[in-house]
This record gives structure tokens, C-alpha cells and sequence, in this order.
């Protein structure tokens, strides 16, 4: 049996979060046709951070649309244009049954970072499965996502993430359960 190890005790160790979910070469083979949204370059050439004017300019107006941002810039690994989708209030929960470990992590530095480890690590998309993705809205403008996935070729064995949105359309709290080994 593969040893337990998990990002979470990586990223502990460096003070830093992880949400697990997985980009794709190919986003289409990850979930079917994905609708990119049109919100311009994220980047400032000079910093490498948000734009102004793209901080300005993102204003999605359903939570699908704040979804289909983030998953896109998930696929593109861009750290900038997900951290679109958070706020400082924003709180991260992983657990993970291989070692029983939890943490939680809070505000943009950590969730950033989280996704800067994330995407470092992540290599075999070959395995790459997710049979549900499901984004409810709500009456007061808020929703959820709720999304199952695996990549064993990157040893996540199996993983659930929620996410709630705010009716600001930030991601307030995600919570994320995965069963993730070493791949030797």
C-alpha cells in the first residue's frame, strides 16, 4: 500500500494552504465544453499581481460565471485570476482520511500559496476524472459548488471540495476531504 502524504503536511510545514482540485491539459476532457469568460488580462506587466483595472472589471454576476472563472484560471494555473474568486474572510478546510490530518486556512496569502504548491506538484493528468460538478444558486445571490474528482496518477485517490459563495460571488468557505498518497 502507498504511504500517506499529503500536501496538507507539506504546506503545514511551510504555513501555507492547499485546496485540492486538479488542472487539465485539456479542460474539455475534464468536464466537457467549458464556456471561458471574457473578462480581460488579469496581469500587470510590471508586478505580475491583478491588474486594477482586472480587479475593477471582474464582477461576475451569477456564482456560474464566478465558477467558470475559477475553474478556468484553475486549468490555466493562474493563481492571480483565482484569487479573484477569494477574500480575505475566505477559509479553507482540508482533511485527508490517509493520515487523518486538518487544517484550515484563511485569506488570499495562504490560499494562494496553496494553489502556487498545488499546481507545483500536480503532473500526471493522464487520470484525471470528475463525475460531478454541480454549481446551485441561491435566492440571495450566493451558491454553492459541489465537485468529486480523483487523479491517482498524482495520488489523490479520491476528493470532494464544496464551496460557498457569498452574494459578493467570493468563495467564502471551502471545504475540501481527499484520500491522497505518495506516488513513488
Amino acid at each position: 500500500m502507498a504511504q500517506p502524504r499529503l500536501f496538507s503536511q507539506r504546506l503545514a510545514l511551510a504555513g501555507v494552504a492547499l485546496a485540492l482540485w486538479h488542472s487539465c491539459s485539456s479542460l474539455s476532457a475534464f468536464c466537457g465544453q467549458l464556456v471561458r469568460p471574457s473578462i480581460g488580462t488579469f496581469k500587470s506587466s510590471s508586478t505580475g499581481r491583478p491588474s486594477v483595472a482586472s480587479l475593477q472589471a471582474y464582477a461576475p454576476k451569477t456564482v456560474q460565471e464566478a465558477w467558470d472563472n475559477h475553474f478556468t484560471a484553475f486549468g490555466d494555473q493562474d493563481v492571480d485570476k483565482i484569487l479573484l474568486d477569494y477574500d480575505e474572510k475566505s477559509k479553507v478546510i482540508l482533511y485527508n482520511h490517509a493520515d487523518g490530518s486538518q487544517h484550515v486556512y484563511k485569506g488570499t496569502a495562504q490560499i494562494g500559496a496553496m494553489f502556487e504548491d498545488l499546481f507545483d506538484g500536480l503532473s500526471d493528468l493522464e487520470t484525471l476524472e470528475a463525475p460531478v460538478i454541480e454549481v446551485e444558486e441561491t435566492s440571495d445571490g450566493g451558491g454553492m459548488v459541489f465537485l468529486v474528482w480523483k487523479c491517482p496518477g498524482c495520488g489523490f485517490e479520491s476528493a470532494t471540495d464544496t464551496f460557498v459563495f457569498g452574494p459578493d460571488k467570493k468563495i467564502k468557505f471551502q471545504n475540501v476531504v481527499v484520500t491522497e498518497y505518495l506516488v513513488e
